[in-house]
């Protein structure tokens, strides 16, 4: 009896294992085309706290990129002037290296960025991150609240 309760609990695990490979590697669902390949969409918004220090000139950059992976974003979407709450829509076409796509798991980070100039935070800018990081790409009706500053 104990022999088989040990076969049973490390097949189950090396499914869960296989499960995850094939969600990071953005195969989940049957290894179907998942509706909205390619897409991640969803609003951001801004805690109410940290909504006076909304800079006219600030631009929200969303950023998608590998969990744990290289700091260099998958993708970007700059959004100039943004009025919160604000949608946003990240395609293949939003991809920073030519012939990569959205695909797999990734995290996502938005940072209204006071200067308007892309990299590393700086003082003055606000971030925040979806909270249930990693996700899978296909996502739609995401929320992510910026609610920390530098």
């Amino acid at each position: 009896m104990a022999k088989d309760l040990v076969k049973v609990v490390s097949m189950a695990g090396g499914v869960i294992v296989l499960a995850g490979i094939a969600a990071w590697m953005g195969l989940a669902h049957g290894c179907e085309e998942p509706k909205g390949r390619g897409v991640i969409a969803g609003q951001v918004k801004i805690a109410p706290a940290l909504a006076s220090q909304v800079s006219p000139t600030a631009v929200l950059f969303v950023i998608v990129r590998r969990p744990q992976g290289p700091p260099r974003p998958i993708a970007v979407k700059r959004i100039d002037g943004p009025r919160f709450p604000v949608s946003f829509e990240i395609t293949n076409d939003d991809v920073m290296v030519e012939g990569s796509e959205l695909k797999g798991m990734v995290e996502l980070v938005v940072r209204l960025d006071k200067d308007g100039q892309a990299g590393p935070p700086q003082p003055g800018d606000l971030e925040g991150r979806f909270d249930r990081n990693p996700t899978l790409v296909g996502g739609r009706d995401l929320e992510i609240i910026i609610d920390k500053a530098y």
